[in-house]
């Protein structure tokens, strides 16, 4: 099969979708599939050379409409603003290519937040190819100052006009069945981290690079940061807890399509910390690669992962941390979550509770055979949610659309 995975953000762009398109495409690629990445212009490394010739001129615009490839996928780097223009980018390698199927990744935050084209896109490929939409969440996009009731109708129809609809959680899988769709396969993502194991030199020098006191417990966050992931609550329950406690961040900030309002977000991260005067207890280690967050993992004591919509298996940082078999805190989901089981693969507490988090710490800090009791069931669960498995599920999904 030929298949179009159109997602707004692609490597080197940092951000859990374009990993995630990344990941399924080599799984596809393993499974005998023809797989076309259909991705952000910042996915492209430019030449730094500036043309000598209005001809050199034209063969570079000329370039940049052209693919490149990579061993699993050609990737088509076409996208800018994600506004009409693009869907007919879309449209136009649908057919250049001869695709089966397009499957757009969908999160409002990846798709320029103030355009809704990217959810007509359906639309915009009737009679061309069948188009799929992976729900990565349903959240609604920002659109225009008073957008009201446009904006989850602009989801809701994304949904229904599709020709088949993935989500990747039981809430989101609700939420769709709501809409009405019939089209619809349930399908967790993975980690996007493969497990490495560090050696003792790469731990050493880990430690030394947290300057942790001799009996410091070592507290991990991973994932891009903003106010919907509990960073306040994480930094309050510092207050709360004592001195030999060290909290490092995991990985940038921020991802390539946060919004810019997230900055005000941040601003209020960092007075906390000043405040308090957490600075040599709160350790940021912006983006890295795969082995280094790997690495950063297995070094965690505990992971807390404080979402304040609650834990869900559509965070890629939570399956990150269950398959390297981490002692994992979260919050409890706004809906039971049968994989997630309180006591046995996960600690939960209520969100957007500093005191709840710091008494959950200090309980597991004093019981170390319940963190590894926790960490060997989580990487049994992390088990379940394999790239191979994820992507057989797809792609029999793709063959039920085709068909």
């Amino acid at each position: 099969m030929k298949i179009g995975l159109v997602t707004g953000e692609y490597p080197p762009m940092e951000g859990g979708v374009g990993a995630f398109t990344q990941e399924l495409a080599k799984a596809l690629h393993v499974l005998g599939h023809e797989v076309h990445i259909i991705t952000d212009v910042a996915a492209r490394v430019k030449p730094a050379e500036r043309a000598d010739t209005i001809r050199e001129s034209w063969q570079r615009i000329n370039a940049l409409r052209e693919p490149f490839e990579l061993p699993f996928a050609s990737v088509h780097p076409r996208g800018s603003s994600w506004r009409w223009g693009n869907m007919s980018i879309i449209a136009d390698i649908a057919i250049r290519y001869d695709l089966d199927l397009v499957n757009v990744q969908y999160q409002a935050a990846a798709y320029n937040m103030r355009s809704a084209a990217i959810n007509f896109l359906p639309w915009r490929l009737r009679g061309i190819v069948p188009c799929v939409v992976t729900f990565h969440d349903l959240r609604v996009p920002y659109l225009w100052p008073k957008a009201g009731p446009i904006r989850p109708f602009v989801v809701r129809r994304l949904a229904q006009k599709a020709a088949g609809v993935i989500v990747t959680n039981d809430s989101d899988e609700a939420d769709a069945q709501s809409f009405g769709v019939t089209a619809l396969k349930n399908i967790p993502i993975g980690s996007n981290i493969p497990v490495y194991e560090p050696n003792p030199m790469e731990r050493q020098e880990w430690t030394e690079q947290l300057s942790l006191p001799e009996n410091g417990v070592s507290l991990a966050y991973f994932g891009f940061l903003n106010e919907s992931k509990g960073g306040d609550t994480l930094i309050q329950s510092m207050i709360e807890l004592g001195k030999k406690y060290h909290l490092t961040f995991i990985g940038g900030r921020t991802g390539a399509s946060d919004s810019a309002n997230n900055q005000l977000f941040f601003q209020q991260i960092d007075q906390l910390i000043d405040a308090y005067q957490l600075e040599s207890r709160v350790h940021w280690t912006g983006f890295m690669s795969d082995r280094r967050v790997s690495t950063a993992l297995h070094m965690a004591d505990m992971v807390v992962l404080p979402y304040q919509d609650g834990v869900s298996l559509r965070r890629g940082t939570l399956m990150a941390a269950l398959a390297h078999g981490c002692a994992i805190i979260s919050t409890e989901p706004e809906r039971p979550v049968p994989q997630l089981i309180h006591g046995e693969n996960i600690w939960l507490i209520p969100p957007d509770d500093p005191q709840a988090l710091a008494a959950a710490v200090r309980h597991l800090q004093k019981r170390p055979e319940l963190r590894t009791k926790l960490g060997v069931a989580a990487q049994k669960t992390g088990e379940l949610f394999g790239w191979g498995s994820i992507s057989e599920e797809t792609a029999r999904f793709y063959d039920q659309v085709v068909v």
